[in-house]
């Protein structure tokens, strides 16, 4: 199983679900207490199966998450959570931990050098900031035009700039133009 663990707003992010509905799940005492709260990959494999069923009511989701851990502890394929519905937990953990491994690939080739745009996260061998890309993504603007802009970007580049932007949010007073 996977150990790194990831705060609130990473996995957000990476199971494309609202900040605001994973605190709600920490909150409801779903996952093991940490302060600051932080999620296991068993966590992230949860969230992105109640991103596909949220019908599941809170005082179940608790067993849910147990029933997952345990799946996952165990390499179990799927669960029985009720009789005649049976999850399948491979290809949810596959997909999660396939996702991770992929991102943080692709992040470990950024460059975070004080000297090039003050610090700020860039893309190597340029000094185009990841958090630039992301938020032109969340402004609304179309792959095909930021990849016309910047044809040196892959479609993988601008999907994950997106995805850093919503996972390391900017701490602090916004910078004034």
């Amino acid at each position: 199983m996977y150990i790194e663990t990831f705060t609130p707003t990473e996995a957000a992010a990476f199971v494309e679900l609202p900040a605001k509905k994973i605190y709600k799940e920490v909150e409801h005492k779903i996952f093991p207490e940490y302060n600051p709260p932080r999620l296991n990959f068993a966590a992230l494999v949860y969230l992105r199966l109640i991103k596909e069923i949220n019908f599941i009511p809170v005082d179940y989701r608790s067993l849910l998450y147990q029933s997952l851990v345990k799946a996952l502890e165990q390499n179990l394929s799927s669960i029985e959570i009720v009789r005649f519905v049976k999850i399948e937990v491979e290809p949810i953990a596959k997909e999660v931990l396939e996702f991770i491994k992929r991102f943080q690939a692709w992040k470990e080739n950024l460059v975070s050098d004080p000297n090039i745009m003050g610090g700020e996260t860039v893309f190597p061998n340029s000094r185009l900031t990841v958090r630039h890309i992301g938020s032109m993504l969340d402004r609304g603007e179309s792959l095909e035009v930021i990849h016309e802009d910047y044809p040196y970007l892959t479609e993988e580049d601008i999907k994950f700039a997106q995805v850093y932007v919503k996972a390391y949010p900017s701490v602090g007073r916004p910078k004034k133009n």
